[in-house]
């Protein structure tokens, strides 16, 4: 099959460089009434000019000014580099198409990007050798990194025109590049229709929506068209127009006299993009027949091949010669080589106002001109295409085969999906179905995706078709949280089941992790029996994992000890249906470590996924990663690492509308450190965004972290009633290491006897991880539940255990002050001020600023009244990307590893650490190496 960008740089050469732009047209009229939008994006344009750029999407109506501005500023934006495409409707399944036209300058600078991004993008572009893979990070990363390189010399000017046609992997890679310009020489606009054209969503940029003019510039407008308007018309046709220019123009060359003198609108019913389509649809049906047959051509072929055109007119008894009367009457015109129109309503005009028979009879022959063995022949075929036709579904599925070369997983989703429609045969339509509903999961489509396989199970009875289509629906299920997945999950293991397959163990892991998540420890034992009841050598897994749901959870029959050992027996358990789900299983494993009191291993295993989710483009296993990898660093008391690991899984989050790890990251991570510093309306704040970022009917437990905010703040009985109310409710794992704070606030509230049955069980479970820093905790409970004069054993031994480890450094110090405070009590007051200031000396590092005052407080009763002078946390100085970029640079890696690493440019990179160096007292990198960060 003939390539797409082989075709596509043909029509480039031809053409010159399309995305380069022309020289600004100096016939437009002047715009009026758009000073304040003209000043908006000269803004953009100046602060790119002195490295502050950013980037903009211009919506509005159909003819309602979007790219007027955007050319009127381009004069401006002298010793800018201006790069321009259009989104073009034929091409916006094909992927990176629009990339491709974009960049096109610019492709003889892509080997000097880095070798992962060189060879993902030059997949993406077809320019590979078909071996690679275009994972989107690496595409969106290499895209920036270009337009980076192009603005070392002078800054540069990107124009998108109707962007909401793009392809969906290029408008990904933009929207990616878009919201990392603030530190670079680059503005970047993108304009989108609002109305007759897909929606498109643009979240963390900027928007600009242009409304209609006022009555003085739409007034100004008209008065251009003077003598061909009556008097009396006037006024009809500013209401008409209602503010829209492009109406203002063509109405009154659409109507005669007597219908713009009607003065009774009172039935008008059309919108003003209607109503300016009905006059472009008047000045077409005018047209000599064989004009309107190669305005047809043109607009389904929109790419404007004039010799395809001009051969499938051929076969239509036309010809380039009958262009004419429409280039007359200004609807098109011949430019560089290609067939364009003037305004794309022009283009959507001409196409649906023919026939449909006459539009088939178009595809047809424009795939005939094509020949077989080229991408847009078969594309025509398909749109020729009215019935069942296997032919025509093969060709689409080849498409598919193509466009899963390039990586362009959205375009092979439109391909199947395409081809599927025209497939005979239920049980291969199920197919090509299933195999679209897959890439629209890998492409992050979780909609599409669910709507794809729910297609496919309605046509087969196939077991392992049905057991696929599940797999896919159970997944996006449970990643967002919902009990529903749980249902699915068996569905896929009785499939797999009933073909005698021998991992039905998988789906039915994965259902006793959701329905432990979701709090269901019926449906646990319901997912163990199917286990015992289906045999095969990967379901003892299940059994494993249903025990370490029940033993973390207090069920009863398993203990938490028993629990600690099944999640360790899981560890290695990588054995995924398909590819695409290993990112996520490893993430999970990373997780079990943590439940099962590991924080290294945990915090290694997160790590390690990390950087392999960067390196393949894996965005949502990525987010979970890093919010793993924030937990872990919250043990280690390393606050300032695991809120920038929040903000970055946060911030991707947000890109791809992944609302539950939005709440997730808030309330893992951000509300815990708010908490211990006693940060009350900051804990307020983000419990009220966690609310309301989280899908409906999900629980925020943010009581965990709440529980800790009240006992630093001395509120010991709100504290306690928090706290025990999630040990005693349905899912107590939430609270299993907070349990030693519970028993703190039982002590302080006088109810201590309430909680020995949590102590017992978290003491249980501490036992088991084998690591010395939960035997700390479970010794300081021990602690509080002694006599006095017993107290004081298990005090110091859980003192000397935190000693043999570095983990929680904040711990540590809470233990500390409780051995300082009993001190003090039995009169043994110089050893009381030696830990007491220990405690306040790494609470005061740690900056949990009610518990320093409390061993201030302790402190100065033990007779010391010295400041404690506290060594400061570096890090804390620092923003969360400064943290991120000063600690990659300590480990030696250059610029423009590190933006690799956090998806930002080398020049983003050198940005933050010039801002970190003064606050951190160095001035390079070999001085940075030495700091204690």
């Amino acid at each position: 099959m003939k390539p797409i960008a082989d075709s596509t740089r043909a029509r480039q050469d031809a053409a010159g460089a399309p995305s380069l732009l022309d020289e600004p047209d100096l016939d437009r009229p002047v715009l009026y009434g758009r000073d304040a939008e003209l000043d908006s994006i000269q803004a953009l344009l100046d602060g790119a000019r002195v490295g502050h750029g950013g980037a903009l999407v211009v919506r509005g109506e159909p003819g309602i000014g979007k790219s007027a501005i955007v050319d009127a500023v381009i004069p401006r934006a002298e010793g800018f580099t201006v790069l321009r495409t259009l989104g073009v409707e034929a091409e916006h399944t094909w992927s990176y198409a629009g990339l491709q036209m974009l960049l096109h300058p610019l492709l003889d600078r892509v080997d000097r990007l880095p070798a992962a991004q060189s060879e993902a993008l030059r997949t993406a572009l077809g320019m590979g050798d078909g071996t690679g893979r275009a994972h989107s990070l690496q595409v969106g990363l290499a895209l920036l990194n270009l337009l980076v390189d192009a603005s070392a010399k002078q800054p540069v000017y990107v124009v998108i025109d109707d962007a909401h046609w793009l392809d969906r992997d290029s408008t990904n890679a933009l929207l990616f590049a878009a919201r990392r310009l603030s530190t670079e020489s680059i503005t970047m606009v993108l304009v989108v229709r609002d109305g007759f054209a897909p929606d498109f969503p643009a979240p963390g940029i900027p928007e600009m929506t242009l409304g209609p003019l006022d009555l003085d510039a739409s007034q100004a407008i008209l008065d251009m068209r003077t003598d061909e308007i009556p008097f009396t018309g006037r006024d009809w046709i500013l209401r008409m127009a209602e503010g829209n220019p492009l109406a203002l123009l063509e109405l009154p060359a659409a109507d005669n006299e007597e219908s713009l003198l009607r003065a009774d609108t009172s039935n008008s019913r059309y919108s003003t993009t209607s109503r300016i389509k009905q006059a472009f649809t008047e000045r077409i049906i005018a047209l000599p027949e064989s004009t309107r047959t190669i305005m047809l051509l043109a607009a389904a072929e929109e790419t404007g091949e004039t010799a395809v055109i001009a051969e499938a007119a051929a076969k239509l008894d036309a010809s380039l010669a009958d262009l004419e009367p429409a280039e007359v009457d200004d609807l098109l015109r011949y430019h560089r080589g290609r067939i364009e129109f003037v305004h794309p309503l022009i283009r959507s005009t001409a196409y649906h106002s023919a026939p449909r028979a006459r539009r088939i009879e178009a595809h047809r022959a424009l795939s005939e001109a094509f020949g077989d063995g080229d991408i847009r022949a078969a594309r025509h075929l398909a749109a020729a295409t009215t019935g069942l036709d296997e032919k025509a579904a093969a060709a689409l599925e080849s498409i598919a085969s193509y466009e899963a070369e390039r990586g362009g997983c959205v375009a092979e989703m439109a391909a199947l999906e395409r081809a599927a429609s025209f497939t005979p045969d239920p049980c291969r339509r199920a197919r090509r179905l299933t195999e679209a509903a897959q890439c629209a999961y890998v492409a992050g489509m979780t909609g599409k995706a669910v709507e794809l396989a729910e297609a496919a199970e309605r046509l087969t009875d196939d077991h392992v078709l049905l057991a696929r289509t599940a797999l896919i629906r159970a997944t996006i299920l449970s990643w967002a949280g919902n009990s529903k997945g749980f249902d699915v999950w068996m569905d896929s293991a009785e499939h797999y089941a009933a073909t005698g397959h021998e991992n039905t163990g998988y789906p039915l892991l994965r259902g006793v992790w959701n329905a432990w998540e979701t709090g269901d420890f019926t449906k646990v034992k319901y997912a163990s029996g199917l286990a015992s009841k289906y045999g095969g050598s990967n379901n003892a897994w299940v059994r494993r994992l249903a025990r370490a749901a029940a033993g973390l959870n207090r069920q009863p029959d398993d203990t938490a000890g028993e629990a600690v050992d099944a999640l360790r027996s899981l560890y290695d358990y990588y054995q995924p249906l398909h590819e695409d789900f290993q990112a996520f299983d490893q993430v999970l494993a990373a997780r079990w470590r943590f439940l099962a009191g590991d924080v290294p291993a945990a915090h290694q295993a997160a790590a390690e996924q990390v950087r392999a989710c960067r390196e393949r483009g894996a965005l949502s296993p990525l987010v979970q990663a890093l919010l793993v990898q924030a937990q872990t660093q919250f043990h280690y008391g390393r606050y300032a690492d695991a809120q920038a690991s929040a903000s970055s899984a946060i911030e991707l989050a947000h890109e791809q509308n992944d609302r539950r790890a939005l709440m997730q990251g808030r309330i893992w991570v951000l509300l815990p450190i708010a908490a211990i510093r006693g940060e009350e309306r900051r804990c307020r704040e983000l419990v009220a965004a966690a609310i309301q970022d989280a899908p409906e009917d999900s629980v925020i437990p943010a009581d965990t972290a709440l529980g800790l905010l009240e006992l630093g703040l001395g509120r010991y009985e709100a504290a306690f009633e928090r706290l025990l109310r999630i040990a005693e409710g349905v899912t107590p794992m939430e609270v299993l290491m907070q349990v030693p704070t519970l028993v703190e606030a039982a002590f302080r509230s006088g109810r201590l006897a309430e909680v020995k049955e949590a102590f017992d069980w978290f003491a249980d479970w501490a036992d088991a991880t084998g690591r010395s820093y939960w035997e700390a905790l479970v010794e300081r409970c021990r602690a509080l539940f002694a006599t006095e004069a017993e107290a004081g054993t298990h005090f110091a031994r859980a003192v000397e255990l935190h000693r043999a480890d570095d983990i929680d450094p904040f711990e540590r110090a809470r233990t500390e002050l409780l051995y300082g405070e009993w001190l003090r009590r039995v009169r043994r007051i110089n050893e009381a001020r030696a830990h007491l200031r220990e405690a306040t000396e790494v609470f005061e590092r740690l900056g949990t600023v009610p518990w320093t005052q409390r061993a201030q407080g302790e402190l100065r009763a033990a007779g010391d009244s010295t400041a404690v002078e506290s060594k400061p946390d570096l890090a804390e100085l620092l923003t969360p990307q400064e943290l991120q970029v000063v600690r990659l640079a300590a480990d030696g890696l250059t610029n423009r590893q590190i933006g690799e690493q956090l998806f930002v440019s080398p020049r983003t990179v050198g940005y933050h650490l010039y801002n970190a160096y003064p606050k951190l007292g160095v001035s390079s990198r070999t001085e940075l190496a030495k700091l204690d960060l």
